[in-house]
């Protein structure tokens, strides 16, 4: 892993410990399916054979990715995700290059282009300000070649906005995460609540995650706002437009 330390400039690791426990979500193949075809459709189409990922946490997505036969680079702010992210990609024989990289410099690490950028499962919406922001998209527009993509993902969305503020995400004979969510008109913190109950490991742990609500018509402000010109917003990996039923927003911008 090659790392770059660089100014904080006011960013906090929210991830250097849930980092470790971040899988507990699944496997890192675990990707397959919908979101698998429509990347490899996406990507087909436009002719894309080099992605940087960068938001790629424990390396589900790079792994996904690197099955497509895509040239595959990773970089993420956290040291503790992308130690993990290591250790995954290596179990699965996959050699792809980590960068230690705040996204909204992407300049300070990275001078080559790339023909897409992902930044997915609501990576962006941990900046909180429209400047960083519009800082962070400016910076993967500039990184990408000529009529490059940038796709986006997030799990925020109008329809998932209102569901109950109790969800739990994982519920195995071992092992319980719960979400607890809360939210105003402009964040939503998200209390990721761990437990364990085994023999090996007894013990609960919290983590809160606060995510800047962004929404379809927010997204196309602030990709114009960051020089894209072509913009399209579906609600699922069938590619359907986003409506205020769907429970996913897919972004893909040029």
């Amino acid at each position: 892993m090659n790392q770059m330390m660089f100014e904080v400039r006011g960013m906090e690791d929210k991830y250097s410990v849930f980092a470790y426990d971040y899988d507990e979500f699944g496997e890192i193949d675990q990707y397959l399916g919908a979101e698998k075809d429509f990347f490899k459709n996406l990507f087909a189409e436009h002719e894309v054979s080099t992605v940087l990922d960068c938001a790629c946490g424990t390396g589900q997505h790079l792994f996904m990715l690197s099955e497509m036969e895509l040239t595959v680079t990773g970089s993420d702010y956290s040291a503790a995700m992308l130690e993990v992210a290591e250790k995954n990609l290596t179990k699965s024989s996959k050699k792809i290059p980590l960068h230690q990289c705040d996204f909204r410099y992407l300049e300070e690490v990275f001078s080559e282009y790339f023909d897409a950028i992902v930044c997915l499962t609501t990576a962006l919406p941990h900046l909180h300000t429209e400047a960083d922001l519009v800082t962070a998209l400016k910076s993967m527009k500039a990184r990408l070649n000529q009529n490059g993509l940038l796709v986006l993902t997030t799990g925020t969305t109008h329809h998932n906005l209102s569901l109950p503020p109790i969800e739990v995400v994982v519920n195995r004979e071992d092992f319980s995460r719960v979400f607890v969510k809360e939210q105003d008109e402009e964040f939503q913190t998200i209390h990721v609540l761990d437990l364990y109950h085994s023999p090996d490991r007894m013990e609960n742990n919290q983590y809160d995650i606060v995510y800047k609500i962004i929404l379809d018509e927010e997204y196309r402000l602030l990709l114009k706002k960051a020089g894209f010109k072509k913009v399209q917003i579906f609600g699922d990996y069938d590619q359907n437009p986003y409506d205020k039923e769907s429970t996913r927003l897919i972004v893909v911008a040029q």
